[in-house]
């Protein structure tokens, strides 16, 4: 089944123990999972001060069982690309810790974008270097291995402007990767750019072509174009082709976890309707 969810830190701050009534308003829109990104959505979980432990896992879990939410992705936004070796290692570390802490839950994989070729984390030429890509690859050996190691999954994101900048690039990084426990979360706005957007359903069309098959997840949101840029906004408000994204996932699948992005407390009920229509 197609089950529709929402980012945590969409809607709103949280403290831990007080994660019931996140769960709870994620319900009352009509979610049925969600993606939740420890650091965002929680006021007080600090990584290395947060133990990512039995105690944790049985708080969270505990309220998902209750309110029949499945957790669908956990977050670890990191610079797999980072220039400074102690800082990308570092992040390399903390992802691995919730790897770990992932395989606790039986629906749940770990997710990041990819990166640029720099510490400050914006776009840069550099990103589409050989240079770039290797050191792409060798962060991402170190990950799979862990994820092998502990038998749960991690999903990459691409991003126009990241390491990862094309359905053919990311084709080309799984298959160098080849591992069973590397999968991917799509975004097809992601792909999107001013000098391509008019052509978005052969982007679509083609991602599905190139790694349907890895997809496990799926981000969703639109755009409008605005002082000749790219502006993200909720799905359902802008020129996304929504209803051909969906017939074409349903080529590939009819078991994923839809999750918005951008959405708001306000608007999310509505984007999982103008989504359900199509399904």
């Amino acid at each position: 089944m197609i089950r529709f969810g929402i980012r945590g830190h969409d809607m709103g701050k949280y403290t831990i123990s007080d994660f019931s009534s996140l769960i709870k308003l994620i319900k009352s829109l009509d979610g049925e999972c969600l993606q939740l990104a420890l650091a965002k959505s929680f006021t007080d979980f600090q990584f290395g001060k947060t133990l990512l432990d039995d105690k944790l896992f049985q708080e969270l879990n505990q309220v998902l069982e209750k309110e029949n939410i499945r957790l669908s992705v956990l977050g670890c936004y990191i610079n797999l690309t980072n220039t400074d070796e102690n800082s990308r290692l570092k992040d390399l570390e903390k992802f691995k810790a919730h790897l770990k802490f992932s395989k606790k839950f039986k629906t749940s994989l770990v997710g990041t974008e990819t990166g640029c070729y720099n510490s400050e984390y914006i776009y840069t030429p550099l990103n589409d270097t050989e240079e770039a890509f290797n050191l792409f690859l060798d962060s991402m050996k170190k990950l799979i291995s862990y994820a092998e190691l502990y038998d749960t999954d991690l999903a990459i994101e691409g991003v126009a402007k990241h390491i990862i900048a094309t359905p053919e690039k990311m084709k080309k990084a799984l298959d160098i990767l080849d591992s069973d426990r590397l999968k991917v979360i799509f975004d097809p706005v992601n792909f999107l750019t001013i000098n391509n957007y008019i052509n978005q359903k052969e982007i679509i069309k083609k991602s599905f072509e190139l790694f349907g098959h890895k997809i496990v997840r799926i981000h969703l949101k639109d755009f409008i174009i605005e002082n000749d840029e790219i502006k993200v906004v909720p799905i359902g408000k802008g020129n996304f082709e929504l209803e051909f994204f969906i017939n074409e996932l349903k080529k590939y699948t009819i078991d994923i976890d839809i999750l918005l992005e951008n959405s708001t407390v306000e608007i999310a009920k509505e984007c999982i309707n103008s989504i359900k229509k199509y399904i």
